[in-house]
């Protein structure tokens, strides 16, 4: 494959551009499927993604062009994104509602206040978190072609997504707090007469789940993007749910679908301005590669890779090899249990 600026196979700047930037597009994906992961664990699904990571961004924008502290803005979006899953927790695990709406009423109002509250941001330039070099050995390696800039010198939060991987998983399958969690999603009743805390454990993922969020949003708009438009989220929300059933519930799964959907949103948007072809292939087959690489159609390849996740999850699910947690979506009442 070659482009019409120049040999693409020899142009490193650009798979070295690619891979920087899939690095960061992956990191919203990660922190965000992680806490969805935590709070499915304890059986409440949260639908409400998408607007507790947009509510993240506005947020941690707002502070962070008011403070000139990036990470205070960090602070800030993990103190919304936890306020908005409180609401979810109340209304799914107090007041038993249905998790779906509860979830898809937290996106709506999510999408709403930060539409409505952030017109008068849009035109707000930030510097927002700079790169950093790996300490230690990131001086040595980041000159490793294609590969060094994007694994040694990058956003602090893309070296915090990767170190949250194992500790998650750590903390699910390797403490009695986690295996108490996974207990609850998989077994309330059971559970509960065991001693376990089934309400405060599942308070207690719902509000990392969001805590996650806020810090997922708030890379987007203060590390990936450096600055705050309208939607600015596009789906990533609806796309991290799908990464939790895409990784079967598992952290260490999840990592490699975050960088795999990186990767599709980074190759979107570097193809811009280039045209793939074959040297010496007829016409036909060159008019073919310029249409499934052209950027709006490679836009909606996510998208693509979503609903086939989703449609392999239900066939495996009937074939009773699914890993859902058991009382997913179940609430649960000592009363009546």
């Amino acid at each position: 494959m070659v482009s019409s600026l120049a040999p693409l196979s020899l142009d490193v700047s650009f798979w070295t551009g690619l891979l920087d930037a899939t690095v960061a597009a992956g990191t919203i994906f990660i922190i965000a499927s992680l806490g969805e992961i935590i709070a499915e664990r304890a059986g409440i699904l949260n639908l409400g993604m998408e607007g507790m990571l947009l509510v993240g961004a506005l947020t941690g924008f707002m502070t962070t062009v008011v403070t000139n502290n990036p990470y205070l803005g960090f602070l800030v979006a993990i103190l919304a994104g936890t306020t908005m899953a409180a609401i979810h927790a109340f209304l799914c695990i107090s007041l038993k509602s249905d998790q779906v709406i509860s979830g898809v009423m937290l996106t709506l109002l999510g999408t709403g206040l930060t539409t409505y509250f952030g017109q008068g941001w849009t035109q707000h330039n930030i510097d927002g978190v700079k790169q950093y070099t790996l300490p230690v050995i990131g001086e040595y390696l980041v000159g490793v072609p294609v590969i060094g800039p994007a694994l040694f010198e990058s956003a602090p939060t893309d070296y915090l997504a990767i170190l949250l991987v194992p500790t998650v998983w750590y903390v699910l399958f390797r403490t009695n707090v986690g295996l108490e969690l996974i207990s609850v999603g998989e077994d309330p009743e059971t559970a509960d007469t065991m001693g376990v805390r089934v309400f405060r454990l599942k308070y207690l993922a719902v509000l990392v789940g969001g805590a996650f969020a806020g810090l997922a949003g708030a890379h987007l708009s203060l590390a990936y993007a450096q600055l705050w438009v309208a939607g600015m989220v596009a789906g990533r929300g609806w796309i991290a749910v799908a990464l939790v059933i895409f990784a079967r519930w598992q952290p260490k799964y999840a990592i490699v679908g975050a960088y795999l959907f990186g990767m599709l949103e980074a190759l979107q948007v570097r193809s811009q301005g280039i045209t793939f072809t074959v040297e010496g292939a007829p016409v036909l087959v060159n008019e073919v590669i310029k249409f499934f690489t052209h950027p709006q159609i490679m836009s909606t390849y996510p998208y693509f890779v979503t609903v086939a996740v989703l449609a392999i999850t239900v066939a495996r699910s009937r074939e009773g090899a699914s890993a859902v947690p058991s009382a997913l979506l179940e609430p649960y009442s000592r009363e009546t249990d």
